[in-house]
């Protein structure tokens, strides 16, 4: 009986080996909202009730893979509306996706399903997927994200104090984790397509969106 205990044991050490490294899936992500993550107590109030029904998130993946597809050199956008503040838990929303980097419809199929079932309560239910040509541009210190004519982001990193309004705190976490986390000031932040019959954009500068490294082991 022992003996066959210590074999046993033997057998669930050896399995991780046997196993393989976990496979990591790294890149750079940027965000924005309609909404302020840092900000004063009345602005934080106010859009509590009027804004942040909308969210623009891209992603840039490095040389990985997901469900046996590559991932190097995908970029994907991902424009988010909803009915409340997609900031707080719990919010319904929905998601239209833009896909540039994967050559088939299988490698398509397996970018979204990495986003629904790595981000389900991010990306809530997909209305549409297009594929569509997208640039994404990380520099030291700012960062922009493009479907031409679609959709762009342009942030850069947020200043403090001096881009913060007066009595200012942190009021939402980025919508991932981040390996590492960059405050963004956006300076532009539109969508223009037709999938929700509605458009914004806004060329006000805010602290409204994170960008930095995201990184997952499957």
């Amino acid at each position: 009986m022992k003996l066959g205990i210590a074999v046993a044991v033997s057998i669930l050490a050896v399995l991780p080996a046997l196993a393989g490294p976990a496979v990591l899936i790294t890149g750079d992500y940027l965000e924005a909202r309609s909404n302020h993550v840092l900000t004063c107590g009345c602005l934080f109030s106010g859009e509590m009730v009027t804004d942040g029904r909308e969210a623009i998130l891209a992603w840039k993946f490095d040389g990985s893979s997901y469900q046996g597809a590559l991932l190097e050199g995908v970029k994907v956008v991902a424009v988010l509306n909803g009915p409340g503040m997609l900031s707080l838990p719990g919010q319904a929303r929905r998601a239209v996706l833009y896909i540039d980097g994967a050559g088939s419809e299988s490698q398509r199929a397996s970018v979204v399903s990495f986003l629904q079932q790595t981000y389900p309560a991010v990306i809530g239910e997909v209305l549409a997927v297009h594929s569509a040509p997208i640039s994404f541009d990380k520099q030291p210190d700012r960062v922009s994200a493009r479907v031409a004519g679609l959709v762009e982001v342009t942030a850069r990193t947020a200043r403090l104090p001096e881009d913060a309004h007066l009595g200012s705190f942190f009021s939402y976490e980025p919508f991932i984790p981040l390996a590492d986390r960059t405050l963004a000031m956006t300076l532009l932040y539109e969508y223009r397509g037709g999938d929700f019959g509605v458009r914004w954009w806004r060329w006000e500068p805010g602290i409204t969106g994170y960008f930095g490294r995201f990184q997952l082991q499957r």
